[in-house]
């Protein structure tokens, strides 16, 4: 199974992805930290579909673009491909939600990193089981597991940035380092997975390559646009400052 056909041309292209979901979803969770509760649900549900939905479930099938299997075609089972998706995104929000609601603690930390973790490699997994090919897959389980653990340490680091980086430079820092965390995880899985080919099966069925690329990139174009739109919309702090001293002023009025 080859993971450069095109050259290193999709791997860096499914890093900035990673990348870009990454950070705005660092973005939404520091709107989140000032908002009240029905606006910090929101802002840390389009986190969820930010990192989970882009960063992490975009990334993997972008990088999986770039994988050809020599004396096979390569078909994608639509139905698992998009409950990866709903896997990731709804994992990713568990984490965010416990540690969104949570005094920064490393015992609800660990525990959401945990889930979280195993949770995108489940995603992974999932994924990889969506293709279809001339024979069956093979899995190396020590690197099965290393998979795993780098999964639960990535989205552990995650969710304590998504609570503690608050700064702009900082979050240019920790957004590569997501990025690289995220893509570590997902080719340290694909070196844990191999084809054993058998001309004897049937051939495969389901979405050719070009059939998955096009909704993959309407979904990474159309996510970062809504999540965007929702950021250029929001009121500044500063705003949210002022509306909540005239909003004092007027209840103080009110009450003399």
């Amino acid at each position: 199974m080859g993971h450069m056909e095109y050259g290193t041309q999709i791997p860096i292209i499914a890093y900035l992805v990673s990348c870009l979901g990454c950070g705005l979803g660092l973005i939404c969770t520091t709107q989140a930290r000032g908002a009240t509760r029905a606006s910090r649900n929101v802002w840390l549900a389009l986190s969820a579909v930010s990192i989970g939905g882009t960063g992490i479930w975009g990334m993997h099938f972008t990088g999986m673009l770039g994988v050809t299997v020599h004396g096979s075609p390569v078909r994608w089972d639509v139905g698992l491909t998009v409950v990866s998706l709903v896997i990731a995104i709804v994992i990713v929000g568990f984490g965010m939600f416990l540690v969104g609601y949570s005094k920064p603690r490393m015992r609800t930390l660990l525990p959401a990193g945990l889930i979280t973790g195993c949770g995108v490699a489940a995603m992974h997994y999932m994924g990889m089981a969506s293709m279809r090919v001339q024979g069956s897959l093979r899995y190396n389980v020590p690197l099965v597991v290393l998979s795993v653990a780098i999964g639960v340490i990535a989205a552990t680091a995650a969710l304590w940035i998504t609570r503690n980086v608050r700064r702009k430079a900082a979050m240019v820092i920790a957004v590569p380092i997501m990025g690289l965390a995220v893509c570590g995880m997902h080719y340290t899985g694909m070196a844990a997975t191999s084809m054993v080919l058998d001309a004897k099966a049937p051939m495969p069925t389901g979405a050719q390559n070009s059939m998955l690329a096009w909704p993959l990139i309407i979904w990474i174009i159309a996510c970062p646009v809504m999540i965007l739109s929702a950021l250029a919309l929001a009121p500044s702090a500063e705003e949210i400052k002022t509306e909540q001293y005239y909003q004092e002023v007027a209840a103080r009025l009110r009450n003399e």
